[in-house]
């Protein structure tokens, strides 16, 4: 994108902060709610895409409420208040950019076009940080972050991890780019006990537990919320592992290895995202996903919607 329209974009929606509260498996019932749009008899979700779906524990209680067969939004959203009611885990939702205009530069920003990308932060609210602060005494901000990646580093919120979104509005189509989370891997890491006390980082671990096990499922559901909800965009695709390290450059060009590989593999599958050889149309002009189309190399996890049958 240009940088115009992403700052255009976070003029528009930045304002008050914008709370987030996840409760584990909540994302069934938000992938759900965008699904069925006005309800949708259940005989049809059962041939659906997201039929699976069906049988989390969460959305089973929403189909007890649907009485004559037919799911409604209430039903979802009834369970789904219940749920975030008693075990919610609190967030902030804030927006950034990532990006270059230099083509050089490209591969070290590890997105797939020249340009600009709309970046969401999934930072803790202020349950976690009062904990946090008394367990982790520093004075620097974002203690564990890379601070070269697009967290928040002015020591009020603390990024536990974002998602890179590239998006064409003429296309009605997003790309999310990446998933990441500095905080779960340096949260975890042993060199921290010698810096901050091993009795504290214990206990701090065990607060963390939580946001460690959901982390990657929140942020992917509060990316899909911003895509489809906040923005309108109705296609949104996914990178596949191979074919984002290459159009990334990380194979070639990234040193520090490559990202968790489930992330790229697992998680999509799990929302329901099905495998295509189909290109976002914008990114259709850049020279290697041309190649790699032309050559059978190129794959894309892509959301079902009513108008795309599983699998196209």
């Amino acid at each position: 994108m240009e940088k115009t329209q992403v700052e255009l974009i976070r003029a528009c929606l930045e304002g008050k902060r914008k709370v987030f509260r996840y409760a584990p498996d909540s994302y069934a019932i938000q992938l759900l709610k965008d699904y069925i749009g006005d309800g949708m008899g259940i005989g049809a979700l059962r041939r659906s895409p997201f039929a699976k779906l069906l049988n989390k524990p969460m959305v089973m209680q929403a189909l007890a409420l649907a009485g004559n067969g037919q799911l409604e939004h209430w039903h979802l959203e009834s369970v789904l208040a219940k749920y975030r009611e008693h075990t919610p885990l609190n967030f902030i939702l804030t927006l950034d950019e990532w990006g270059t205009d230099d083509k050089a530069e490209r591969h070290w920003k590890q997105t797939v076009r020249t340009g600009y990308e709309l970046v969401l932060q999934l930072n803790f609210a202020s349950d976690h940080q009062k904990h946090f602060k008394e367990l982790i005494r520093t004075e620097h901000n974002a203690p564990f972050s890379y601070h070269g990646h697009p967290v928040r580093l002015d020591g009020e919120l603390e990024t536990l991890a974002w998602a890179r979104i590239d998006l064409d509005f003429t296309s009605n189509q997003a790309l999310i780019e990446e998933l990441q989370s500095d905080w779960v891997k340096n949260v975890a890491d042993r060199e921290q006990d010698w810096q901050y006390g091993a009795d504290n980082m214990r206990k701090y671990r065990e607060l963390f537990r939580p946001y460690a096990q959901v982390w990657d499922e929140a942020i992917l559901t509060a990316a899909l919320c911003l895509i489809r909800r906040d923005l309108g965009i109705r296609e949104v695709f996914y990178h596949s592992f191979d074919t984002g390290n290459r159009l990334k450059g990380i194979e070639r060009y990234y040193h520090y290895g490559k990202p968790p590989r489930y992330l790229y593999t697992e998680l999509p599958k799990r929302f329901c995202f099905a495998k295509t050889s189909e290109a976002p149309d914008f990114l259709k002009q850049v020279r290697y996903v041309h190649y790699l189309q032309q050559h059978g190399k190129a794959q894309w996890f892509k959301l079902p919607t009513q108008e795309t049958p599983h699998g196209k």
